[in-house]
């Protein structure tokens, strides 16, 4: 009977370990890379993706405190919807993005942006881009071709991520 039971565990750590395997696998998202305008010709971010979903491209402005806060906020502008009836769209910028696959390129688009579409504690977000994208491993550039001055004064990031609460797409 010992034996049997030393068996069946060691049997369940084996199952557990393989189950376990292929999540530790995948690239934690939120994913955030730093990047400096004017100093960064191109910013490059790898990443597992382990589920068929949709994911998003960002730039991140960040902020420690008010003054900050309210510096980046100007920067970031007002949300996307109701920016250009304020005139309040924040400093625009333009990104070339391309996501490889190994040496296949999946996309690769010039976007111009605006605007936010959120904020935490500490940042405020704006939408580059947003892409389907299957399980796989991808490198994923953007390279800032148009930003103001201001920028290069910000404190910014490139961010991957994805909805959790969202369903995957369908294959």
């Amino acid at each position: 009977m010992r034996f049997l039971s030393v068996r069946s565990i060691q049997i369940s750590c084996v199952f557990l370990l393989l189950f376990a395997s292929p999540a530790s696998a995948a690239t934690r998202l939120p994913l955030s890379v730093p990047i400096h305008f004017g100093k960064d010709s191109i910013v490059e971010l790898s990443a597992e993706l382990a589920r068929y979903r949709s994911y998003r491209i960002d730039v991140v402005f960040l902020f420690q405190d008010e003054r900050q806060r309210v510096f980046a906020k100007e920067v970031a502008g007002e949300p996307v919807s109701i920016c250009k009836a304020s005139s309040e769209c924040g400093e625009v910028s333009s990104f070339i993005v391309t996501i490889k696959a190994g040496t296949r390129i999946v996309l690769k688009e010039e976007k111009k942006v605006f605007g936010s579409y959120g904020f935490s504690a500490n940042q405020f977000y704006r939408n580059i881009l947003v892409v389907p994208l299957k399980p796989g491993s991808y490198t994923i550039t953007v390279e800032p071709t148009e930003f103001t001055e201001k920028l290069t004064n910000t404190r910014a990031a490139i961010e991957l991520s994805t909805d959790a609460r969202a369903s995957d797409l369908e294959q």
